[in-house]
C-alpha cells in the first residue's frame, strides 16, 4: 500500500476522533461543532416556511417534509431567533451542526455473514436501489462503476480535487479531478459502497449485494464532515427518488430535529434505513444519532472471531452486529484498503436489506424483522449484538453448504392463517349475506371459515359456518331471522389446527320494511392524479359520495395491477354525503387502474374504475 494511503488513513482517524461520528477515542461533537457559517435551522408547521425565510439574514436551504412540517436553514440575528422561538408555528430552533464519517482504520465480512452463499444461490439484490449517504462514491471504480446510478451532492459537500483546510489537518483522497459532483474526495463513501455492493466481475472485492443499483448521496465533504441540513436534504432527496435502502455510516452524539424530520419522511415512504452505531467504545448506552432513532437499524461492529470490536458503541438501540474490523473494500481510484469502524459494519446490513427486498419482502418493517430473525446469536449481550450477527443467507433462506448444521432445513413450515372481514351484501329486512376473505394460508392445505354476529354493541353470540377453503380468497354465508331496521355487527373467523384468526368487526343495518335502505350509494366525484416515478406508482384520488338513505359506511380507493390490488386506503364515512382524498403508492408495480368503491350500512356498494 503506497505511503500516501497510510497517511491519508491516519488523517481520517483523527478527523473521525473529534467528529460527530462518535469515532474511535472520543467520539464527540454535536451541534456545538458547528461554526458560525453553519447558522441555524428553524423547523415550522406545514406551509409556514416563509416565516423563518423572511426573518433570515441569509437563507441556505428550504426543506419540505409534507405533513410533518418544513424547515429553513440560514443565518439569523439573535433578535430574529428570539422572536422565532416564541412563535407558535415554530417547532424547533437548532444550530446547524455537522456530522462526520465514522472513524476507520482498516475489511472481509462476506464469508462470515454467508453473503457468498446467498450470492451463489442467486440472491444478489438485483433491481433494488441503495443510497450511500456519505462522502460520495468513486465515479469510475473498476468494481463499482457498473452498479452506479444517479447521484446527488449537497453544495457544501460537492467534490473537491484539492482538499485542504480540514479542521484536524490532512485532507481527503487526493483525487486528481472530480468526475461528478458526487465523486468521492475522501475514501470513506467508496469503501462503504464496496462492502454493500461491489460487483461480482472478477475484479477487486465482492460486495454483499453485487447487483443492486448504488446511488451516491454526497452529504459529507472531503474532510468527512456534513451539516445537519445537508444530511436532511440528502435523506429527503433519496426518499423522493424511491430508493429502497439508505446507508448512513455517519453520526453524532446529539440529536437533530431536522434530521429526525427527514428520517420520518423517508420512513413514511418505506425506505429501510441502516445506521452505524458509532465508535465511542468501550462504552455502554452510547449509540450515536441517527442510528439510535427508532426508524433506523443500528449496527455494532464485530471482528472475524465474532468478538465485539473494542471501539464499537453499544446500547439498547443496537439491532444487529456485523463485521467492522479490518474489512477490505474499494477506495478511489481502482484501489483497495482495510478499514475498521461501525461505518464498515453498517453497509453489510444495507446490502443484506437489499437482498431481502429483491427476494420479495418489500415492507420496511418486514425487512427489518427478517434480518433480525435470521441473525446468529454469537454469545454477546443484547446491547452489544442486538438480535445477533448478520446472516444474509438465512435471511433469504438461501441454500448452501458450510460448516454450520442447517437444522432449520428440516423443520416444518410454520402454519398460519389470516382472515379479513368484508362488507355485508344483499341486506334485506330479515336476512343478509356476510362476506370474508382468507388473505394468508401458510403451511396447511385448508382452513375452516365462518362468521360470528350479533346485535350492535352486544356480544357476537351467534355464528354461521361458511365451510372449508383450500386457498386464499373470499367466502360468504347467508343468515336470516334478523329483525328489521336493526344494526348488527359481525366478523369473519378462520381456524386451522395450529392457529386461528378473526377479522375486524363490521356492521350493517337491515331494512325497516318501509323501503329505506334499498338505494345504492352514488359516486359524485372520482378524480385521479398521478405522480409516479420508475420505482413508485403514486396516485391521489379526490372523491365525493352520497347516499339517498343517509347511511354511508365506507369509501375505498385501490391501485390495481392486472386486476390485483397492490395498495388500498379506506375511510369510514356516515350520513348522506361525504368527500375526501386518498393517497395511494406501491413500489415497483405496474398500476394500470384505480378503483373507487363506496358502501352503505346496508351493504349496497357502487364502484367505478379509471385507467391510468
Amino acid at each position: 500500500m503506497p505511503a500516501n494511503n497510510i497517511t491519508r488513513r491516519r488523517v481520517l482517524q483523527t478527523v473521525g476522533g473529534a467528529g460527530v461520528a462518535g469515532a474511535v477515542g472520543t467520539g464527540t461533537a454535536s451541534g456545538d461543532d458547528s461554526g458560525p457559517s453553519d447558522g441555524y435551522i428553524i423547523g415550522v408547521d406545514p406551509g409556514k416556511s416563509d416565516l423563518p425565510a423572511q426573518a433570515a439574514d441569509q437563507v441556505f436551504r428550504r426543506l419540505d417534509f409534507g405533513e410533518i412540517g418544513e424547515a429553513v436553514s440560514g443565518r439569523f440575528s439573535e433578535q430574529a431567533l428570539d422572536a422565532l422561538r416564541s412563535n407558535p408555528n415554530v417547532r424547533y430552533v437548532e444550530r446547524n451542526g455537522r456530522m462526520h464519517a465514522h472513524d476507520q482504520t482498516t475489511p472481509y465480512g462476506i464469508d462470515i455473514t454467508d453473503a457468498d452463499v446467498a450470492i451463489d444461490d442467486g440472491d444478489t439484490g438485483e433491481g433494488v436501489s441503495v443510497a450511500i449517504l456519505d462522502t460520495g462514491i468513486d465515479a469510475q471504480h473498476e468494481t463499482l462503476e457498473s452498479n452506479l446510478g444517479e447521484g446527488w451532492a449537497a453544495t457544501d459537500a460537492a467534490c473537491e480535487s484539492d482538499c485542504s483546510g480540514c479542521r484536524f489537518g490532512g485532507g481527503g483522497s487526493d483525487i486528481d479531478e472530480c468526475l461528478e459532483e458526487w465523486d468521492d474526495d475522501n475514501d470513506h463513501g467508496t469503501h462503504v459502497a464496496g462492502t454493500a455492493a461491489a460487483a461480482d466481475n472478477g475484479t477487486g472485492v465482492l460486495g454483499v449485494a453485487p447487483e443492486v443499483t448504488l446511488h451516491a448521496v454526497k452529504v459529507l465533504d472531503c474532510c468527512g464532515s456534513g451539516s445537519f441540513d445537508d444530511i436532511a436534504a440528502g435523506i429527503e432527496w433519496s426518499a423522493d427518488q424511491g430508493h429502497d435502502v439508505q446507508n448512513m455510516s455517519l453520526g453524532g452524539d446529539s440529536d437533530s430535529d431536522v434530521v429526525t424530520d427527514a428520517l420520518r419522511y423517508a420512513a413514511d415512504r418505506g425506505v429501510v434505513m441502516i445506521g452505524s452505531a458509532g465508535n465511542s467504545g468501550e462504552c455502554t448506552d452510547c449509540v450515536g444519532f441517527p442510528a439510535r432513532d427508532e426508524r433506523v437499524v443500528a449496527v455494532s461492529a464485530t471482528d472475524e472471531n465474532d468478538e465485539l470490536a473494542s471501539f464499537s458503541s453499544t446500547g439498547p438501540e443496537v439491532e444487529l452486529a456485523a463485521p467492522g474490523v479490518d474489512t477490505l473494500s474499494s477506495i478511489p481510484r481502482d484501489d483497495y484498503d482495510e478499514f475498521s469502524g461501525t461505518s464498515m459494519s453498517a453497509p453489510h446490513v444495507a446490502g443484506a436489506a437489499a437482498t431481502v427486498i429483491a427476494d420479495g419482502t418489500e415492507d420496511r418493517e418486514a425487512v427489518r424483522a427478517e434480518l433480525k430473525d435470521a441473525a446468529d446469536d454469537i454469545g454477546l449481550s443484547d446491547e452489544e449484538q442486538g438480535a445477533g450477527r448478520l446472516n444474509v443467507a438465512a435471511a433469504v433462506d438461501a441454500d448452501g453448504d458450510d460448516d454450520d448444521d442447517d437444522e432449520d432445513d428440516d423443520e416444518e413450515e410454520d402454519e398460519s392463517v389470516t382472515v379479513a372481514t368484508e362488507a355485508a351484501t344483499d341486506v334485506e329486512e330479515t336476512s343478509a349475506t356476510l362476506n370474508g376473505e382468507v388473505t394468508e394460508l401458510d403451511g396447511v392445505d385448508e382452513a375452516d371459515v365462518g362468521f360470528e354476529y350479533g346485535n350492535s354493541g352486544e356480544e357476537l353470540s351467534s355464528d354461521v359456518d361458511a365451510g372449508t377453503v383450500s386457498s386464499e380468497g373470499t367466502f360468504d354465508a347467508d343468515i336470516d331471522g334478523l329483525d328489521g331496521g336493526t344494526e348488527y355487527e359481525f366478523r369473519a373467523v378462520a381456524e386451522i389446527d395450529a392457529d386461528s384468526d378473526s377479522g375486524e368487526i363490521r356492521s350493517f343495518t337491515t331494512d325497516d320494511g318501509d323501503g329505506t335502505g334499498d338505494s345504492d350509494p352514488v359516486i359524485e366525484q372520482f378524480d385521479v392524479t398521478e405522480d409516479s416515478n420508475p420505482n413508485w406508482s403514486r396516485h391521489t384520488v379526490d372523491w365525493e359520495v352520497s347516499d339517498e338513505d343517509g347511511a354511508l359506511d365506507t369509501v375505498t380507493s385501490e391501485q390495481l395491477d392486472a386486476g390485483s390490488v397492490v395498495d388500498s386506503v379506506t375511510s369510514d364515512v356516515s350520513g348522506g354525503n361525504a368527500d375526501g382524498r386518498h393517497d395511494l403508492e406501491s413500489r415497483r408495480s405496474s398500476v394500470d387502474e384505480v378503483r373507487l368503491t363506496v358502501v352503505d350500512e346496508a351493504g349496497n356498494e357502487t364502484s367505478e374504475t379509471e385507467s391510468v
